[in-house]
């Protein structure tokens, strides 16, 4: 019978035959490209050896003097005034690297070439490492301008950041004004400034006066190729996602509750579906219920999404079992930071170039193939007075 044939068919040689197929052009991941390293225009010049550390020295100026402080008598010896002992920094060499152990077996029966995969993300790793190891140096300069309640500040805390605290041109009209008025020279006749899209957008549809106006058309496309938005009451702005940002401003309305599990003192895990909180609760948000330490102290300090909830990993800063009523999530301000710089504000002293390493093949059959990267170098800012970040929030909060 007809039916019979087709039902074999289907059933029988069909699902055996007839598979999924598989696309053998595997693509990788959405990527930022990593930009800091750039910054460091201040290299070792003349070491006097190889040494566990490298010390840098600054010239200082003999102090100023009044016109009568530096006149002479026309019998007297001037006495002597002392000239400036150095100003040092010093930056402690840092090895670097990271290693994968690709086998023979996986090069042999994987349906794709990942070789190359896997060379590209050794080598992807290195220069996000690198680019995070210049962020935290640049993040912990001391210049710091914030938007907080409305207004321009360079006292105000982190944690007083709204919502509504994003960036102005009066910021980078700011940090403008102290680069010029400490002497610090520009960078091809700019500052610059890397700035993350979401707080881009914020400067440049602020309304009112003095605002971002129709930036400098460029003649040569390349700089705008390479993350450039244009130029700006004389500085240079580079748009990057790697702007370091963080859940570290100002609590604000608290989510729903939902019911505690209990557990013991000390760091442990509730478990509660995050779409009890919205599904909006993120690392960094406070968390308060009974023994968990009270509201505004405490932090979710990882989130994984499981199966059907959300592990919400909390500190416990009481002792005593958490309370088994109910759980309060209290997002914070995302805060970005926006860094404007002038020449010379990052030294970087290198003792090895990073770059890819191929291990030896040690094994008894040959199997284990070992890549990595690696490299000895370290930052620090060379000149305070070169480097202001701003720590605003964004209107288009990620």
């Amino acid at each position: 019978m007809p039916g019979d044939v087709y039902s074999t068919t289907t059933s029988g040689v069909g699902s055996n035959l007839v598979t999924m197929a598989y696309d053998k052009l595997i693509e990788l991941n959405l990527r930022a490209t990593p930009q800091f390293r750039a910054i460091a225009d201040k290299k070792i010049g003349q070491p006097t050896h190889d040494g566990s550390s490298i010390r840098f020295q600054f010239y200082n100026d003999i102090a100023d003097t009044t016109i009568a402080g530096a006149t002479l008598a026309e019998t007297v010896d001037p006495d002597a005034v002392a000239i400036p002992a150095t100003t040092t920094l010093d930056v402690s060499q840092v090895e670097l690297g990271r290693v994968v152990i690709p086998t023979r077996k996986l090069s042999l029966m994987s349906l794709s070439d990942v070789d190359p995969w896997i060379a590209n993300a050794v080598a992807f790793n290195m220069a996000t490492t690198l680019d995070n190891g210049v962020a935290a140096v640049l993040d912990a300069g001391t210049n710091v301008i914030r938007e907080s309640g409305g207004a321009l500040s360079t006292t105000a805390a982190k944690s007083t950041i709204d919502t509504t605290d994003t960036l102005k041109g009066r910021d980078i009209r700011y940090a403008v004004t102290k680069l010029r008025a400490a002497n610090v020279n520009t960078r091809g006749g700019m500052y610059v400034s890397y700035i993350h899209p979401e707080i881009s957008h914020d400067l440049r549809t602020e309304t009112g006066n003095n605002i971002w106006r129709t930036p400098h058309e460029y003649q040569n496309v390349g700089p705008l190729l390479a993350g450039e938005l244009g130029a700006w009451e004389g500085v240079r702005f580079i748009e990057t996602p790697r702007m370091t940002n963080s859940i570290s401003g100002k609590s604000l309305t608290a989510l729903a509750t939902a019911p505690a599990v209990s557990g013991v003192s000390g760091e442990f895990t509730i478990v509660v579906a995050n779409g009890a909180f919205g599904g909006l609760a993120e690392v960094g948000d406070n968390i308060s219920g009974t023994n968990v330490g009270g509201s505004g102290t405490n932090a979710i300090t990882a989130i994984s999404v499981g199966a059907t909830n959300t592990t919400l990993t909390v500190t416990v800063a009481n002792s005593g079992t958490v309370g088994t009523n109910t759980l309060t999530v209290t997002p914070k301000a995302r805060v970005y930071n926006t860094y404007v710089l002038g020449q010379q504000a990052l030294a970087e002293a290198v003792w090895k170039e990073p770059g890819i390493e191929f291990g030896n093949i040690s094994d008894k059959l040959n199997r284990f193939r070992p890549v990595g990267w690696h490299g000895i170098l370290n930052w620090a800012v060379y000149r305070q007075d070169a480097l202001y970040r701003i720590e605003t929030a964004s209107s288009v909060r990620a």
